[in-house]
């Protein structure tokens, strides 16, 4: 948690800003997707994905560029000393954003063809599929600059993660652990498709955020549970995010 009430504020304004990004560029892409026709997959996928492309690289820079305001902004309200300037990070590489782009939503619409789907259920699958790959790509902008500013700053311990009221079971797993310090090789901003959690930057003073603290609470009591009814011993791999998650169910 920020030490000064500023701090606080801009964490806040920083996190809804990225949102506003994420929301725009959904509707972007919901027009762009329009470009795409089941009937003619290929080329018509084609089409779309260097539009995308273009939209991608445009707003992944829009967003390192929110968090670099954030990032020198957060550091001079708090009165952290001596000077850090934020890290802008480069656009993803295009081979990373076209396999992306395919893997998400050609493959999206394909297997919902072949699966028996409408070409209009098909195009919706496809589209929602695409839609999370691409936010994600774009945010990835802005945490990551915020991650690497921390990280090139002397004077900072680490991040934290700031997810919403109610973040999914993975998030608040994360968040849960408090914060990511930038001497551990795990210091990296781990996001799924659809995210919109943020990060910000923990200082000599900083406080774990009141909503993490609660969930690393909540998180002990699901394990504590989950042990006393076996459900740690279902033997997968996910037993305590699963139990985790069960919890929060509950809750």
């Amino acid at each position: 948690m920020a030490r000064t009430t500023v701090g606080a504020q801009l964490t806040q304004a920083h996190r809804q800003a990225q949102l506003a990004l994420r929301a725009d560029v959904l509707a972007d892409l919901t027009r762009l997707w329009t470009l795409f026709d089941t009937g003619d997959v290929e080329a018509t996928f084609v089409r779309f994905a260097a539009a995308a492309e273009i939209l991608i690289r445009q707003r992944h820079g829009d967003s390192a560029g929110l968090a670099a305001a954030y990032f020198e902004r957060f550091r001079a309200a708090e009165g952290v000393g001596g000077s850090a300037a934020a890290r802008l990070v480069d656009a993803p590489p295009p081979t990373l954003v076209r396999e992306t782009l395919r893997l998400t939503g050609l493959a999206g619409a394909t297997n919902a063809l072949q699966a028996g789907q409408t070409p209009v259920q098909a195009s919706r699958n496809g589209l929602v599929r695409v839609a999370g790959a691409v936010t994600n790509l774009v945010l990835r902008g802005g945490r990551r600059t915020l991650v690497e500013s921390v990280r090139a700053d002397r004077q900072a311990r680490g991040w934290q993660r700031v997810t919403s009221g109610s973040p999914c079971a993975f998030c608040a797993m994360i968040a849960s652990r408090g914060p990511a310090f930038k001497s551990d090789r795990s210091a990296r901003f781990e996001a799924h498709d659809h995210c919109g959690c943020s990060a910000e930057p923990f200082y000599e003073g900083s406080q774990a955020l009141a909503r993490n603290t609660a969930l690393a609470e909540a998180w002990q009591n699901a394990q504590r549970q989950a042990a006393d009814t076996g459900d740690l011993r279902r033997g997968t791999s996910n037993d305590a995010l699963n139990a985790f998650r069960r919890h929060l169910g509950g809750q």
